[in-house]
């Protein structure tokens, strides 16, 4: 009988190392879900995360919902069939990076582990990936307004003045695979649970979208710091979050707005727009407020910055 455990036990273990896959219980049952099941799965993923939500996001929510759109407005359609082709290969591209990482981890190589894991654990990770992904963000943004990335690569996704939700992932094969790049680099920089790891990057296609829609949906950001901050006490929204108006105005002013999630960094580096908190005030005030005067920012911005 010890012999047998020990035989069951060894291909057990043989199946993991060769499948990545791990099967628990007396039915086997496959724990693995959203991780290790090949290119195809990863393909799939990937295109049902990206056109999906944009149709939802582009098309459906503006007729269901009284959205507060930015300006300008009326000319957002224009580019959604062009900017939903472009992402046809960066969104290849994002699946063959998870491909990659399946391929790494099946070879024991990265911190990713299919153990089991807490809440606690969770939510840390889910926290850590927020800060490094927003680093990664603007500081490969940052190098890709360089003028020779910028002339080459980063001007397609320029291409389009008033972005709408297909230009998230709108944009140069080489500038999809430094942005997906990180989700690379952090399965060596600490342990992640591998369907976590999966999951998390699945939910960034989406903020990507969001971030691109052409209306505001803050505070209903579906981002761990949104959801932080919106049950706390204090002004909406929270200047050290991103806003769908904050990467709107850098599609309008190029050389401001390089972050994602937070603003810090824009803070620090002195990237931060003189008027967004104005247009922020702006979008969210209340009814009966008197409006801020929308010419006089936009002479007082394009003076700046040079539109």
């Amino acid at each position: 009988n010890g012999e047998d455990r020990a035989r069951r036990g060894g291909t057990r273990f043989v199946e993991v190392v060769a499948t990545g896959r791990r099967r628990t219980g007396r039915c086997a049952k496959d724990t693995m879900v959203l991780f290790g099941n090949g290119c195809g799965t990863a393909m799939a993923q990937a295109y049902a995360c990206y056109y999906l939500p944009a149709v939802v996001m582009h098309v459906l929510v503006p007729k269901w919902i009284d959205v507060r759109h930015l300006p300008p407005q009326g000319k957002r359609n224009t580019d959604a069939w062009k900017d939903a082709k472009r992402s046809l290969v960066p969104v290849a591209i994002k699946a063959a990076v998870w491909k990659g990482v399946e391929e790494l981890h099946r070879n024991g190589m990265g911190k990713l582990h299919d153990d089991g894991w807490s809440w606690i654990h969770a939510v840390l990770a889910w926290a850590a990936l927020d800060l490094i992904h927003d680093t990664w963000f603007y500081w490969a943004h940052r190098l890709l307004h360089w003028r020779p990335l910028y002339k080459h690569v980063h001007y397609m996704h320029h291409e389009s003045r008033t972005p709408n939700a297909f230009t998230g992932y709108s944009f140069h094969w080489i500038e999809a695979l430094l942005v997906f790049l990180n989700e690379v680099t952090v399965i060596f920089l600490f342990p992640i649970h591998t369907e976590m790891h999966r999951a998390y990057h699945m939910f960034t296609t989406l903020i990507h979208i969001g971030g691109h829609v052409g209306y505001e949906v803050a505070p209903y950001i579906p981002s761990l710091g949104q959801c932080v901050m919106s049950a706390l006490p204090g002004e909406t929204p929270c200047k050290y979050l991103n806003t769908v108006l904050h990467h709107d105005m850098h599609h309008r002013y190029p050389s401001r707005h390089f972050s994602l999630y937070f603003t810090h960094w824009d803070h620090a580096m002195g990237t931060m727009h003189e008027c967004y908190q104005e247009e922020c005030r702006r979008i969210f005030e209340k009814p009966g407020k008197k409006p801020c005067p929308v010419q006089k920012i936009a002479h007082s911005a394009s003076r700046r910055v040079g539109g």
